[in-house]
């Protein structure tokens, strides 16, 4: 059976798109200056509430597709 024929795990993805936007989350909360724990270079710097604002966006479409039903066939 070929890869693309396999199926997707809607679970998989799920958890994928969760790990995205929650990462982008904190990336996005440390570009802001509110996660200040440690000494990061992402701290107080702007690109990371943008570059953190593209992960959640990708994670939320992703979750979308997700629960999406797959065509039948």
């Amino acid at each position: 059976m070929e890869d693309s024929a396999r199926p997707r795990s809607p679970i998989r993805s799920r958890i994928l798109a969760l790990a995205i936007i929650v990462t982008g989350t904190v990336w996005i909360l440390q570009g802001l200056g509110v996660l200040t724990a440690g000494r990061s270079f992402m701290i107080g710097d702007p690109t990371w509430v943008v570059i953190g604002a593209g992960f959640v966006t990708l994670g939320v479409l992703l979750t979308v597709r997700s629960w999406r039903p797959s065509p039948p066939g």
